[in-house]
């Protein structure tokens, strides 16, 4: 039990009768009621072509290249074939209450809560965020709730932003679905000129909508600038101070850039 514990699986299963199957022990309520009458990946119409491929014995490369040709998400097969697209589907942002993983577990941020873990002190892995780019104030928050749940309502909504991340965004969808199959970035980049797109799209946030990373045109909505602790040209500074460096030495790293 503690190695099925271990493995993130459900040691109770270890109680049940090993002659019989899982689905025949399960209380009605668990089996029905999800809504989820879909067939198996395998069998399901839409990707069932895919798996005979497999089958047939070409390589996942090439039958995902023939997903991407055919306009379809090429990750399906990383999922598990025995089981319903529906049920190994993460429920959308903001669905059933879930704003997403709490923050010692976000993708984004994981490798600063390990640093912690680590022993390291708290302004070392701050250090690290600020080299990298990110915002050293998320390890203030809560690691246990995620960050959209401890961000303020006017940062969450009231943007006017309704628009997908761009990984979703049915215009920039597929270059990143061409990346995920292993593609290089400027071989990418390459098929978006090629498709009169912008290429530098592919170096922002796939997570964050397009429109949430433009910076208006000055003046626009009275808006004369960012302020200047997130203006690109004086930002770092700003961090060396948050990250409690003394102002003269901010200073002095002025002068000499």
């Amino acid at each position: 039990k503690h190695a099925m514990a271990r493995d993130k699986m459900d040691p109770s299963i270890l109680d049940l009768d090993p002659e019989k199957s899982l689905k025949s022990q399960l209380k009605p309520t668990e089996v029905q009621g999800s809504g989820d009458d879909d067939p198996p990946l395998k069998e399901d119409p839409k990707y069932e072509k895919y798996y005979k491929m497999l089958k047939m014995g070409l390589p996942k490369d090439a039958v995902k290249h023939a997903m991407v040709r055919d306009q379809q998400d090429p990750s399906i097969l990383d999922l598990d074939p025995e089981k319903t697209l529906k049920s190994q589907q993460k429920p959308k942002e903001g669905e059933d209450g879930n704003d997403g993983p709490p923050l010692k577990d976000d993708p984004k941020y994981v490798k600063y809560y390990k640093m912690l873990k680590m022993g390291l002190p708290k302004e070392a892995a701050k250090h690290a965020m600020a080299r990298d780019k990110m915002d050293p104030s998320i390890l203030d928050l809560d690691p246990e709730k995620s960050l959209k749940s401890q961000l303020k309502p006017t940062e969450v909504q009231g943007s006017g932003d309704d628009d997908p991340p761009l990984k979703e965004d049915p215009k920039y969808e597929k270059y990143y679905k061409m990346l995920k199959m292993g593609l290089p970035k400027d071989a990418v980049k390459h098929a978006m000129v090629r498709d009169q797109q912008d290429p530098s799209i592919l170096d922002l946030d796939p997570e964050k909508t397009l429109k949430s990373q433009q910076k208006p045109k000055e003046g626009e909505d009275g808006n004369d600038g960012p302020p200047l602790k997130d203006d690109p040209k004086y930002v770092k500074y700003y961090k060396m101070l948050k990250m409690g460096l003394p102002k003269e030495a901010a200073k002095h790293a002025m002068a000499r850039d």
